[in-house]
């Protein structure tokens, strides 16, 4: 009886172990593969291709503007994301990344630490259910209790781009606005989806900045750790402000906007 009681309190102290470390997993990776990464990098072998965004500058900082457009709101959001032009940008923007990478690949084959950068919301996590559901205009409050389900579905065009582009030897790092305390739900959201992926960066708990001004220095210090941010792709012109990326490409969302 002694020796059963045991076993099972082991494989139940496994279990319990092996759930906070799929938690914490994904950050642990991203550590070690930044460690690893601080190689110098020489500037002058790059080719840069042109940027599809004019806020994307490699390894330099530019200035943030990022000024508010009219159009946007829930209801213009829903019925734009059904319209061909919708899916026609979106898929250019995609198709437009992914030449960015092979023309990098054939340009510096041997490069280790090159790097994606992506938004999460609207970008990669689609957030048109919420929307559907409570039927009006974005509030934080409400966003918020949609998040901590963990259920927003892929955009299949951006997953499918993330994965081709990990294949090709690129760390995929995601920069989000989310703050910190919704880092647990976040990845068991990206988990779920199967997403693979090496870094997660989000805003602290208190910071209040404008997205744009924290985000440029996130990647800022995502190349200092030694990558080479070949690619960055967001639904926000906040997403792109700032620099500090060879390329920005700008998918489309008329479901908010963010400063």
């Amino acid at each position: 009886m002694r020796i059963t009681v045991v076993v099972l309190y082991r494989e139940k102290a496994l279990k319990s172990l092996n759930k906070k470390l799929n938690s914490v997993l994904p950050v642990l990776v991203a550590v070690a593969f930044a460690i690893s990464s601080k190689a110098a990098f020489a500037e002058d072998a790059l080719v840069h291709p042109s940027a599809s965004h004019p806020n994307a500058t490699p390894g330099a900082p530019v200035p943030v503007k990022v000024s508010t457009p009219g159009g946007f709101g829930h209801k213009e959001g829903l019925e734009f994301a059904k319209t061909p032009e919708y899916k026609q940008e979106f898929d250019k923007a995609i198709e437009s990344a992914k030449v960015h990478c092979v023309n990098f690949i054939k340009a510096n084959p041997n490069t280790l630490n090159k790097a994606i950068i992506s938004d999460l919301d609207e970008t990669l996590l689609d957030n048109r259910p919420y929307f559907q559901d409570v039927k009006k205009d974005f509030t934080w409050a409400d966003f918020e209790k949609w998040v901590f389900k963990a259920k927003a579905p892929n955009l299949p065009a951006t997953a499918e781009f993330l994965k081709w582009a990990r294949d090709q030897g690129f760390a995929i790092i995601f920069l989000t606005g989310r703050p910190e305390n919704m880092r647990v739900v976040t990845t068991a959201n990206l988990i779920k989806n199967k997403i693979a992926y090496d870094g997660l960066f989000m805003r602290g708990d208190t910071d209040k900045r404008p997205a744009s001004k924290f985000k440029a220095e996130v990647r800022k210090k995502i190349e200092s750790m030694g990558f080479k941010i070949v690619v960055n792709i967001g639904d926000q012109d906040s997403d792109l402000a700032g620099g500090f990326a060879l390329a920005g490409e700008k998918l489309p969302n008329k479901l908010y906007f963010v400063q």
